[in-house]
């Protein structure tokens, strides 16, 4: 057992991506967590009940797998179906941008072995390349905007690693944006108030859910039937008002990609750069579709 701590450093530069990325989602089946990060009351309806959350108010809902309905403070419906196979997330009726940041965990001297992937982000006009994901969505599904830690939960300053044969790990926190802004002026000493020149809040979004079919438009005739045999289980999923589709899916899931991928290997001679490409495109759209512990409808 090992006890490690928590390495701070400030990301100015482009960090390269890293296979050892935390992929660790919230471990909150069904808690969808939501705060008020603005200077007024939040005002909210989820399948009829109302929520007034005063400003700098966080708290968390307990939701069952199934069909529920988010009415906004306009009276605007998104109605979104939850599947047994969701990790929770976040209720944002007002559509603050929230925010994802990993941080690496290590041994002393094995720090540079984990390096999470970076993107680049505008926060209040600054914009920077760190380890960090945002979203301003209604309903953030941590299926695929994953923490480690909640919004309102500190990262630790250090964790325990059960596996002698590890040196390290990234582990990733959600915030809200004044918790960020918070945190990154706590731990880097960096200001991102907003600068004195910019009119308005600049804020940035890098993350998207997907909740569309991709469309299936291949040059081979076998490898398009392949492939729109896996849009047409999205489709099963999209539309399914089974909860647990998921296990029901997994082996057609399997089945037709591995059909799909080897239609596509024996046409590889003839397959153009940019047919090679909308292949990539189409399998990491299924495969995302497939992650989704949420559909918004």
């Amino acid at each position: 057992m090992k006890i490690i701590l928590k390495i701070i450093w400030f990301i100015a530069a482009v960090i390269s991506i890293s296979a050892c990325d935390d992929f660790q989602a919230l471990d909150g089946k069904g808690k969808f967590y939501y705060t008020n990060p603005s200077t007024d009351t939040m005002t909210f309806k989820l399948d009829g009940k109302a929520y007034d959350i005063l400003p700098d108010g966080k708290g968390v809902i307990l939701i069952s797998s199934g069909l529920h309905h988010l009415e906004d403070e306009k009276g605007h419906i998104t109605d979104f179906f939850v599947f047994e196979n969701n990790s929770g997330g976040i209720i944002n009726p007002n559509q603050f941008v929230y925010y994802t940041l990993s941080e690496v965990y290590a041994v002393d001297g094995k720090e540079n072995r984990f390096q999470p992937a970076s993107y680049p982000v505008t926060i209040n006009g600054h914009e920077l390349e760190m380890p960090i994901r945002s979203s301003n969505a209604t309903i953030i599904d941590a299926n695929i905007f994953r923490c480690s830690y909640p919004v309102g939960e500190a990262f630790p300053e250090s964790i325990t690693l059960y596996d002698d044969n590890l040196d390290g790990n990234i582990k990733s926190k959600c915030f809200d944006k004044l918790e960020l802004i918070q945190y990154i002026k706590n731990e880097y000493n960096k200001n991102l108030l907003p600068q004195k020149n910019h009119h308005g809040f600049l804020d940035s979004v890098n993350i998207d859910f997907m909740y569309v079919e991709p469309t299936a438009d291949f040059a081979n005739a076998n490898v398009q039937l392949k492939a729109e045999k896996l849009v047409k289980l999205v489709t099963k999923l999209k539309d399914s008002d089974d909860a647990d589709i998921h296990k029901k899916l997994n082996e057609e899931f399997y089945q037709a990609t591995t059909e799909l991928v080897h239609e596509y290997a024996q046409s590889s001679a003839s397959n153009t750069v940019s047919e090679n490409v909308k292949y990539n495109e189409f399998i990491q759209q299924i495969n995302l579709l497939r992650e989704n512990g949420i559909w918004v409808r």
